[in-house]
């Protein structure tokens, strides 16, 4: 949920405001009733700026698409625990993806 704050209120609480963007709120700074700025924990900035990234590149964006369709028609695998490199080769292999080698 987004905080509203004035410039000043915000610098008036800004260590307080830190503690509350590490446990997810946002605050939006407001200088004479209209936002200017915004505070977001770093961890969703880095967020994101990647996928900014990736919707700005187009075969990125074509990935992304073509994986949606995939969902969309249930052309999915659902794997138990924690899908490691090994484990989705193996069942790539196993569904005709992937040749095995040697």
């Amino acid at each position: 949920m987004d905080r509203f704050l004035t410039a000043t209120e915000a610098r008036q609480q800004f260590l307080k405001l830190l503690d509350e963007v590490k446990e997810g709120e946002r605050v939006i700074i407001t200088r004479r009733g209209k936002p200017t700025a915004a505070v977001i924990d770093f961890e969703r900035l880095q967020l994101l700026t990647e996928l900014a990234r990736l919707w700005q590149d187009p075969q990125s964006l074509n990935h992304i698409r073509a994986a949606h369709e995939d969902l969309r028609a249930g052309r999915v695998y659902r794997l138990k625990g924690v899908p490691t490199v090994r484990r989705l080769v193996k069942l790539a292999r196993k569904k005709g993806l992937l040749r095995a080698s040697g």
